[in-house]
This record gives C-alpha cells, sequence and structure tokens, in this order.
C-alpha cells in the first residue's frame, strides 16, 4: 500500500477553492484524494495534530460539499479506527516548537525550508525510519516547495507535484 503525505494546498485544490488552478490540476488533486478515501492509499499525519489542524482551517466540515472536506472529516473519523486510511506517526518538536522537528534533515540547502511545511517533511523521515519505507508528500501549487525539490530528493524524501505546470517558478 502507498502512503502519502497530503500538503493542504491539495485539499484546497481538491475543494477547487485554490486560486490559479486549472481544471486538470483540480482533477488531479481530486482523484489522489479519492485513492486515499477508497483505501488504495494511506494518509499519514503527525501525532501532535499539528497537520490535521491546518487541515481543519481550510476546510467546511460541517458541508461537506467539496471531497477534501470530505477526506479531512474522514480522517478524523477513522484515526484511530482505520489505519489503512489514516495513521498517526509521531514526530519530535525541537525547544517545544511546532515548526522545528528532530527528524527534519540538517543541511545548509534546507535551512531556508518554510518552517510552516517542516511538519510534513517530519513526518515523512519519522514514517521510514519507524516503517521501513519512504512516504510520498503530495504537493499541488505551492511554489515554495520548487526550489528545494532537488535537496529533498538528496535527503531521499519523494515530492509528488500534482500540478507541475503551474508549480514552475
Amino acid at each position: 500500500m502507498n502512503v502519502v503525505i497530503v500538503d493542504t494546498n491539495v485539499i484546497i485544490t481538491a475543494n477547487d477553492e485554490a486560486e490559479h488552478a486549472s481544471p486538470d490540476c483540480v482533477e488531479r488533486c481530486q482523484k489522489r484524494i479519492k485513492q486515499i478515501l477508497d483505501q488504495y492509499e494511506t494518509s499519514l499525519v503527525d501525532d501532535g495534530w499539528r497537520i490535521l489542524n491546518e487541515y481543519k482551517r481550510y476546510v467546511n466540515l460541517e458541508t461537506r460539499k467539496g471531497i477534501g472536506d470530505l477526506f479531512v472529516k474522514t480522517l478524523l473519523q477513522n484515526l484511530m479506527r482505520q489505519p489503512a486510511i489514516c495513521t498517526m506517526v509521531r514526530i519530535n518538536p525541537l525547544d517545544g516548537s511546532d515548526t522545528n522537528f528532530d527528524e527534519f534533515p540538517v543541511t545548509e540547502a534546507l535551512s531556508d525550508f518554510d518552517v510552516a511545511d517542516r511538519k510534513f517533511i517530519a513526518v515523512a523521515v519519522a514514517y521510514e525510519q519507524v516503517y521501513g519505507e519512504k512516504a510520498t508528500i503530495l504537493q499541488a501549487l505551492d511554489r515554495k516547495w520548487e526550489p528545494f525539490q532537488k535537496a529533498l530528493e538528496q535527503e531521499g524524501l519523494q515530492i509528488d507535484f500534482l500540478c507541475p505546470v503551474e508549480n514552475e517558478v
């Protein structure tokens, strides 16, 4: 089974609420979310609820209008009961921080990586350390990841840019 970490912008795009997302990009994000909902892929989140709390800020759990809304609601409902849908991974914050983690690679090439997105990297690293297999980070429209693609790959991280044309800097 494939394991993935879904960046919040994938959920926003799947809900068709992202500015500048092409219909093709929206469709690709929706398809990946559906794969998780259909249990072809497992979504990973952190044990401190940093990722889930970020998701909750960008969806409407009451209406479930979009597939991104349904995705987050499904994760919350199945967090402890259905590890095939969602698995929680322990990451270790440095000095009580919610942005710096022991698992985040300490390299000069990643020193300027967006601190708000470091939790996604930390979960991928922690998952591989515990389970011995790689998780893929799903990324849609966040252009801040592009300059770090090679450095992330050199650290053994797998990033799937679902909207590569729109991601170009």
